[in-house]
């Protein structure tokens, strides 16, 4: 996986993480590794974002779903 040096179970699980909302430090925290570690992984992987997630075929509709997103507009209002 973009000769990483880390087994690519380990840097799916930390980005795994960090899509779940897990801070950078935290996720370096958690897995054992430095912060600028896990900023790198990111940074190493984004351009391989195709191979990760394809886009969606022409034509088909796709569905985004947002979790646990608030709007800020002076000041934070929860989901209704």
């Amino acid at each position: 996986m973009s000769r990483l040096r880390t087994s690519s179970s380990l840097v799916s699980f930390a980005l795994n993480g960090r899509t779940e909302g897990m801070g950078v430090r935290a996720t370096g925290r958690t897995f054992g590794k430095s912060h600028t570690t896990i900023i790198r992984w990111e940074q190493c992987l984004a351009d391989k974002i195709v191979e990760w997630s394809p886009p969606a075929p022409e034509g088909s509709d796709v569905t985004v779903e947002g979790d646990e997103v608030y709007t800020r507009v002076g000041e934070n209002f929860p989901p209704r």
